[in-house]
Formats: structure tokens, sequence, C-alpha cells
């Protein structure tokens, strides 16, 4: 396990701000007075730490804005031990299965329960010292793990609000418990198979992989692809070979680049005698997917159509006729694609971008048009089931987490709503020739706000977009701001699934505590776009409280480029599963954590397939 680590050297400038911004980031608790690892302390210019790399506590003694002095000391007498040039402080948080880990955080040890977290600790043994992670449980107790047993702990998230008990280290309950919903994973896991089982029965022609196509793809795409970008274009290509129909989840942040990996699935389809269908769920998604999808596909004997409200009605009948006859071999469109009068001569593949946004309904009716279509299903911040039924190996998984080269984090603040300090963040855009997002997510007063900014930047051109515009009037305004003709755009929620405009970098989002953490996780990522840094701020007028707190500090805490598979598991983590997948399910969730459960379902799942294959 890598774990990152902050150098401290004599003579280094940084501010004590710096160092105690840091310190929280590694997961240090702030206290008085030190009494264990894990903590720091700050008194003048003094910052001492308790970190697992030294067995003594270490002072970091400050001159000005400069380190002056670094030693050890020892707690008790108060005595100077060691001096030093520079030392290094690991982290005191660790990543389980790619989930953050924080001191305070409960865990789940597969063999001893449900226990608390503590951070690192340094423990003697043998002749000299040796790191640890300390786990409490209940009475006190605590259980202390050399890293070599570290994939034996998992990060217990609850599928409700109910907070569980710590368990008893050496009580039987938990073994007891442990296997009787190992039973129950079991049954649930040959049900899950037998409806998927159906699925994998249906035969269809196996596709060929056309590496002509696939090169010349290649080489018109703009930017190269990422590591994580082959790969799912890997995996979907060897779902395309197989003779059964697909039915993979394509996880990627908003700008990942999921739309290339489509384009490539589509092409290969289309080459082999299929139709393609793309469902979006919005007329101005649905549009940019048509002008950036034609122009990849301008150069191969590819037939593309639009189908939703920004096209005739004469034009979508010719359209409908152009389906049924196969014409047409990709259609671009929203719910209009669900219609009833809508056939096609052959479907091979469906594209659903945001699933989330779809209901099941929908997504029903889609499957139903052909029973061997292969589905590929696009989403930056999937919803609850989906992600568990993914994670479980049920469903096919691919994930996007590599940035485009050249996109950087976004920064992002959380404070309350300021006229004086809005003001300052937009001229700062506007004066670097950007453009600004504001979503005020209300439609009665958005002209009334945008009014009283018109008022304080009489030279900037501000216009309002919002989903009670008609069609064409919406449209007209985002194709103006993509153009660079609006300076600042009042907005509500539309955007959340808009235009890729790279000189649009900052977002103000007026009473960000209501709204989700997923969808606060998808309306940032409209920015950010191009190569000049980004700025988010998630303002609120009444004091933080709760889940509203909660959804923004995970906001604020993952900036990471490519952390909307996170975001999608602390909105889980957050709002409670709800009902997955019925109620002894859901106890048996809440018993182990949906983490461990689920790796315990996906292990199940994969010996049963191991057995009825071999």
């Amino acid at each position: 396990m890598s774990t990152k680590k902050l150098v401290f050297t004599k003579t280094k400038s940084m501010t004590i701000d710096d160092v105690i911004t840091h310190l929280h980031t590694f997961g240090y608790e702030r206290v008085q007075n030190l009494i264990n690892f894990g903590q720091f302390s700050v008194s003048g210019g003094l910052v001492k730490i308790y970190s697992a790399a030294n067995f003594y506590p270490v002072t970091i003694d400050f001159f000005s804005d400069e380190i002056d002095r670094i030693y050890s000391f020892d707690i008790i007498p108060n005595k100077k031990i060691e001096d030093f040039d520079s030392i290094e402080i690991p982290e005191n948080k660790i990543r389980l299965d790619e989930n953050e880990v924080q001191p305070g955080d409960l865990v789940v040890h597969i063999d001893h329960g449900i226990g608390i977290y503590r951070g690192r600790i340094l423990k003697k043994y043998g002749s000299g010292n040796k790191e640890f992670f300390a786990i409490e449980y209940a009475n006190g107790d605590f259980l202390y793990l050399p890293e070599k047993v570290i994939s034996k702990l998992t990060k217990y998230m609850g599928v409700s609000r109910r907070t569980p008990r710590l368990s008893r280290l050496g009580s039987v309950v938990w073994e007891k418990t442990r296997k009787k919903i190992e039973q129950s994973i079991l049954e649930l896991a040959k049900e899950l198979l037998l409806v998927y089982a159906k699925r994998e029965l249906i035969v269809r022609p196996k596709y060929l992989i056309d590496h002509a196509w696939d090169e010349k793809l290649k080489n018109t795409f703009k930017h190269t692809e990422t590591p994580d970008q082959e790969k799912a274009i890997a995996e979907i290509y060897s779902d395309l070979e197989l003779g059964r129909p697909m039915d993979r989840l394509l996880i990627g942040d908003v700008g990942f680049g999921k739309t290339e990996v489509a384009v490539r699935a589509a092409a290969q389809v289309i080459e082999n005698g299929g139709q393609v269908a793309i469902l979006a769920p919005t007329t101005i998604l649905s549009r940019q997917h048509f002008v950036t999808i034609s122009d990849r596909l301008k150069e191969l004997p590819i037939e593309v159509a639009e189908l939703s409200r920004f096209v005739r009605t004469f034009d979508q009948e010719k359209i409908v006729a152009g389906l049924k006859s196969g014409k047409i071999d990709l259609v671009i469109g929203t719910h209009r694609l669900i219609k009833s009068d809508i056939a096609f001569k052959n479907l091979g593949l469906l594209i659903i971008d945001e699933e989330q946004r779809f209901g099941v309904k929908d997504k029903e009716k889609l499957k139903g048009l052909k029973h061997d279509v292969d589905i590929l299903s696009l989403s930056a911040t999937p919803i609850p089931r989906t992600l568990f039924i993914s994670l479980s190996g049920i469903r096919q998984l691919s994930v996007i987490k590599t940035p485009p080269v050249g996109r950087r984090s976004i920064e992002t603040k959380i404070e309350k709503y300021d006229l004086e300090k809005i003001k300052e963040y937009i001229s700062k855009e506007i004066n670097r020739g950007g453009q600004v997002y504001f979503l005020h997510n209300d439609v009665k007063t958005i002209e009334a706000r945008a009014a009283e900014f018109r008022r304080i930047f009489p030279k900037s051109k501000i216009s309002v977009g919002h989903g009670q515009l008609s069609e064409e009037n919406l449209a007209q305004v985002m194709a103006d701001f993509a153009s660079k003709k609006i300076d600042i755009l009042f907005c509500s929620t539309i955007i959340e699934n808009g235009l890729d405009i790279p000189t649009a970098n900052t977002l103000i989002v007026e009473d960000a505590d209501n709204f989700g953490l997923s969808q606060l996780y998808q309306i940032r990522g409209r920015i950010g776009r191009g190569a000049d840094q980004a700025f988010s701020y998630f303002t609120y007028k009444k004091n933080l409280v709760g889940n509203a707190y909660k959804r923004l500090q995970a906001l604020a805490e993952k900036t990471d480029l490519g952390s909307g598979f996170d975001i999608a598991y602390s909105d889980l983590e957050i709002r409670g599963g709800g009902n997955i997948l019925g109620r002894k399910q859901h106890g048996n969730m809440e018993e182990l954590g949906l983490i461990l459960y689920t790796k315990l379902l996906n292990q199940t799942v994969k010996k049963l397939k191991q057995q009825n294959t071999g």
C-alpha cells in the first residue's frame, strides 16, 4: 500500500496554516495536548505531531514562515531527544478497496467484525519497532493489524441511517452472523445468476472486430487515449466477439472520454451489419452527441440521424422510416426513441447515456425492442442499485478513472453566500477572458437575480437558461454561451448534462445544500474542460447540518480527477441504499456493511459461474 508523506525540512518556507491544512487532509486530529498517535497540536510557532513514523512525537519549530528546528521529544518529562534536518510524516488515513478510511471511520474485519479505525501506530516488535493499524472494538479492546493482512479489512458502509453496534473481540456472535449471511448470499447469487443466465443463453452471431476501421477512428481522435479508455475499448471488443449479448456499465467522470469509447463500439457493430441507438436524457445532450459523433464518423460509410424535439415532424417521419428500412445505421435521440412507432430493421447495440436519469420502465421498453441487443450504459455517478449490481459481478463493469492529459483538479470552496465574494470570483474569471455558470435553481426568481448582476456588471453579457424555456430558446442560449456571446449564464440544473465549453471555468452554486451529492458532482463537471484552472463555489445561506453538511464535505474532499466512482459510493452511504434487494438482504447488508456484503456476493457469483462452466 503506497502511503503519501508530508516532508518537513529545516529552512523550508511554509506557513503554519498550510501545515494545519495538510495534517487535517492527512487524517490527523488537532488536540490541546498530545496523547496518542495521529494527533497534532499548535502553540505559537510550534507544531507538535505524533505520527507512526517515529516512536516519539516531533516538534516543528517555526521562525516566521520558515522551519527553524525539527526535533523529537518525550511527552511525559517534555524532554528533547534528537534533532533532525528533515522528517517525513505519513498519512494517517488508509485506502481499502479504493475507499478512503479516516481515523474514526467504521471498518469491518472479516474475522472479527465491526470496529473503529484509530489510525497508524508504532509498537515495539522484536528488537525494533513496527507500524500497525489500530482498530478499536467494544469495551475499549484493540486489534493491531500489520499491513500484510490489511486485505481482511473493508470500510463499513451502511445502507440506512442506523449506526451499527461495535463487535466484541473474542465473541462467537460475529462468526455466527457472518456464516448465516454467507448462506443467504449463496441463495441470492443463485437467484441473480438465474435471471442473468436466461440472457446468457441467448445466442447472437459473433462480431468480427474490423481493425482497419478501429485504426482509422484512432488516428482521427484529437486526444491520446488514456490507459483506462484503451482498457474499456478492449473489454467491449471482447464482449462483442462473444456469441451472446453484452450488458456492460461504463463509469467515468464527465469529460473523461466515455463517448469516444461508445463511438468505437458503435462503429464495430455497424460494420457487422447492426444498427445502433444512443439514448440521451436531454435534447441538449442529444444534439451535442449528434454533432460530435457525426464528426467522428464522417470518414466512414455510416448514416447518422437525430431524433428529438429539435427535429421537425416531417424529418422525424423520414428518420423513423429509415430505421425500419435499415437505411439509417445510427440514431441519437431522447425519449422519442421509446415511442411505439419506432422499429429497427436490425438493432444490434443500445447505448444509454447517463443511465441514472432513466427509469426502469424506460430501459426495459428499450431492451424489449429486440431480445438479443447488446447494451452499453454510460454513467458518471450511477444510482445505488446499478452500482451494487455491477460491483457484485452480475453485470460487466468498466471504469475510466484516468483523467485526459492536461486536465487539472477543480478548486472547490464551500462557504456562506457573500455577495462581495461572489463579485470578486466573477470579476476574476471575466478579467482572464473566461465565462461563468451561476446556478440559481428557482425559475420564479432567476430573472431577478440576473437583473441584479446586470447592474453590478454592466459591461458583461448576461443571459438566462432553464428548463421552462422553449426548446428553441434554450438551444439558442446554450449555442450563444458556447460561442462566447455570453459571459455569465444564470441557469438551473439544466446544465447538468450540457455542453463541453473549455472557456467556462467558474461555477457558482446558490443554495448548494438543496442538491444531491451526485447531482452537484455532475454539475461541477461542466467546468474544468480546458487547460485553465477551474474554480467552483458551493454556497449556502442557512447553517449546514446533518446530511447537507456531509454532502458538501464529501464534495470538498473529493476534488481528485476521476472521483465519480467514489462520489457514487459516498452518495450511497449518506442517503442510505434504500431497499436495494428486498428486506431480508437489506438487513444482511446492514450487518456486514455494503462493501463486505458486495465483496462476498462477488466472490460467490464468481465461484458459481466457474462451477457452471467447469
